[in-house]
């Protein structure tokens, strides 16, 4: 089996053995995946990465809601400008998260920047959404017209119903398969809606993927192998259009 992993973060491995990593991936069937930024500060070794590992490593620029106090003046305008640089990256990681700030603003002026961008580039976005269905409630008619995952899903099924209603991607990490309602959760994702992820090297690792893969299939009565070719179809069709 063949695996993409959507959500990966290389620049905040400790080891920084990046070769290392790859070869292990390798192993494991993973041959590509989305190197996601959390700050201005990721987007340069990103970008290095992406010109190291060409085919392998998909560059992905945006500000984390953990990190908007880092994002400075001027952000927005240099997103734009590392998109057009990068015509083949994603934008993310972003979102909201009231669970580590409940304070709206300006979480919700930053997510909207971001969703400018990938108006205007044709860019799909990462999102990371935590405590935060009602929020996004005002951004669904805006999400509809761009390309769109929740990443690392852990949310309701309500909120899994509206995101794939508005023509939205779901992915799941390794950390899902603990959730208690992970196979009802698992079944109610369009087969052309879902994605795989580690979230590495916070919530899995790459390697993890593929276990990942065979639960899911279990879950949804499947054969594995045809899920997970499925899935790396619905990942390249999400990256590129």
């Amino acid at each position: 089996m063949q695996f993409i992993d959507t959500h990966i973060h290389l620049q905040d491995y400790k080891s920084n053995d990046t070769p290392q990593i790859l070869a292990s991936m390798s192993v494991a069937g993973v041959n590509k995946m989305i190197c996601v930024a959390s700050r201005e500060a990721d987007w340069a070794p990103i970008a290095e990465y992406a010109a190291a590992y060409s085919g392998r490593v998909v560059p992905a620029f945006g500000v984390h809601p953990w990190h908007l106090a880092a994002a400075e003046a001027g952000w927005p305008q240099r997103l734009l400008a590392t998109m057009q640089k990068f015509p083949r990256a994603l934008i993310g990681e972003c979102g909201l998260d009231y669970l580590k700030n409940p304070v709206p603003e300006p979480q919700e002026q930053v997510f909207a920047e971001h969703i400018a961008i990938a108006e205007k580039t044709g860019r799909p976005l990462l999102i990371h959404a935590v405590k935060a269905q009602n929020q996004l409630e005002k951004f669904w008619p805006r999400l509809q017209k761009v390309r769109f995952v929740l990443h690392s899903f852990a949310g309701s099924a309500e909120l899994l119903r509206r995101a794939v209603g508005f023509g939205g991607y779901v992915s799941l990490a390794p950390t899902f398969l603990r959730r208690g309602k992970a196979a009802e959760l698992a079944a109610l994702i369009p087969e052309n809606r879902l994605m795989f992820e580690s979230d590495a090297p916070y919530q899995g690792k790459p390697v993890d993927i593929p276990q990942l893969a065979k639960q899911i299939a279990a879950f949804r009565q499947v054969d594995a192998v045809e899920l997970a070719e499925r899935v790396c179809h619905n990942t390249e069709e999400f990256i590129n259009g």
